[in-house]
């Protein structure tokens, strides 16, 4: 039996064992019975999300059969969160990201933004840096490092690059680090904004809008994009400022093999750039139409691609009935059985009896919690699903804060941003893993970029979420 194989079932039996243990003794005191049910189904999740022994998606249905078991809530209350508009948020965000994906309008960009940057190695490497972290704010980053990593290996193998000690790597890293660092600026990038989103509408009646997420967070992500940059070209790897030869050509061969924009590249265009300006544009609209959300429009503009055609001959429309057989409805069904179990830990009171030992850090000032926390998350990151450390983590977040008498967000959104943070391992994010798989990077040299990586970005958000966002009222008050 191998380490990871013992660890699994160890991890199994001891949240098994903790759940059993809460539900055939009494709840220590100022808990209820039904919050130290919470406690050990909370427990019991958490083992099975962070040892992975059984799939992501079916961990998250345990609440509506362990909920109503454990005398917790019945199952119309455990439900409920399973439905909730950030879901659908996310649902819209996937199936525009389809239709990107079957039209090459997502190609197409990606060519732009790179010829754009220029031919020089250092460029090159901003160029793929930028155009992975554009297209990851509405594409997941799985899809982004499968698309983008066949045109970076085209450059190296056409720059005859293939043994340079620093371009190859640091080119197919760029990949992983934009694709993983992009997502982080848009509810619908990646799977854990989307679902601080939710818990913070479910347990605190706020809502996170689009755009009052990206100003949250695009700014610290810019300079994350930045650092990275600087840890490719200048601190791992020394890359040479000269132009690279027959690049411009190679650009010009890849954008040419399109060809010109089709009805379909146009219909998903045209979608994109409506349903991301109704997003930007909802706040100044709502006083005229009240019923419009980011989740109706995210659904708005992932529907309409079934209405609109793929060519000119009309012979599928850009979405079909094979886009839904690749709708992950697992990632849905972790987004709400964090929700469920986030509202259940809120209501049974076991948030506020967590926050009561809160006092012991009371002494620390308000940064230095965040500080902590994120670097524990930026921690566990590297050996553990950002989906399910989010999950996890964000109502321990939530009752730390109120214990500490904080605001949550700051708290909560640290712990969304730093589970994204993952840059050391291949086993850390799925971008990583197939950039390593390529073989144009060893394990050495991703750990010594990713460690720099993941230390600068302790520092940047940090200082952004623990100094920056409490100083303005708006978000203070969340």
């Amino acid at each position: 039996m191998n380490f990871q194989a013992l660890l699994t079932r160890v991890s199994v039996f001891l949240g098994l064992s903790f759940f059993c243990y809460t539900l055939f003794s009494s709840p220590p005191t100022g808990l209820s019975v039904a919050g130290w049910h919470t406690l050990g189904v909370s427990t019991l999740m958490a083992f099975l999300w962070i040892s992975e022994a059984i799939p992501f998606a079916v961990t998250a249905l345990l609440p509506v059969v362990l909920f109503p078991f454990a005398g917790i809530c019945n199952v119309t209350v455990a439900a409920a969160p399973y439905a909730n508009p950030v879901i659908f948020l996310f649902l819209g965000g996937i199936l525009i990201a389809n239709g990107l994906q079957r039209s090459c309008l997502h190609k197409r960009i990606a060519l732009k933004i790179i010829s754009l940057a220029g031919t020089r190695q250092s460029a090159l490497i901003a160029g793929f840096l930028v155009a992975s972290a554009f297209l990851s704010m509405w594409v997941s980053n799985t899809a982004v490092a499968l698309m983008m990593l066949p045109i970076a290996i085209s450059v190296i193998v056409l720059f005859r690059a293939q043994n340079d000690t620093s371009f190859a790597p640091a080119l197919v890293l760029t990949v992983a680090y934009g694709s993983s660092i992009g997502g982080m600026s848009t509810l619908v990038g990646t799977a854990p904004n989307a679902i601080l989103a939710g818990f913070m509408l479910e347990n605190y009646g706020v809502t996170i809008s689009f755009l009052g997420w990206m100003l949250l967070a695009l700014p610290p992500v810019l300079i994350s994009l930045g650092l990275a940059w600087l840890v490719l070209t200048k601190l791992a790897f020394r890359i040479k400022g000269n132009a690279v030869e027959d690049a411009g050509d190679l650009l010009r061969v890849e954008t040419g093999s399109l060809g010109p924009m089709s009805v379909g590249e146009l219909g998903v265009m045209v979608v994109f750039f409506a349903t991301a300006g109704l997003w930007l544009a909802r706040g100044f609209l709502q006083s005229w139409v009240p019923w419009l959300t980011d989740a109706t429009i995210s659904m708005a503009g992932g529907i309409a691609l079934f209405f609109l055609p793929l060519d000119r001959a009309w012979s599928s429309s850009i979405l079909d009935q094979e886009t839904l057989k690749k709708i992950p409805f697992d990632v849905l069904l972790l987004i709400g059985g964090g929700l469920s179990l986030a509202a259940a830990i809120h209501t049974n009171g076991l948030a506020a009896w967590i926050g009561s030992f809160a006092h012991q850090a009371a002494s620390l000032p308000a940064p230095a919690v965040v500080c902590s926390i994120l670097f524990i998350i930026i921690c566990l990151a590297e050996l553990t699903s950002n989906t399910a450390t989010t999950s996890a983590f964000l109502p321990v977040g939530a009752a730390l804060a109120a214990g500490l008498n904080l605001p949550p967000l700051p708290l909560l959104a640290g712990i969304a941003l730093a589970s994204s943070c993952g840059f050391m391992l291949p086993v850390s994010t799925p971008p990583n893993a197939i950039v390593f798989s390529s073989g144009y990077v060893s394990m050495s040299q991703m750990i010594r970029s990713g460690i720099l990586l993941n230390f600068g970005s302790w520092i940047i958000f940090s200082f952004w979420l623990g100094w920056v966002i409490p100083r303005f009222s708006g978000w203070a008050e969340w």
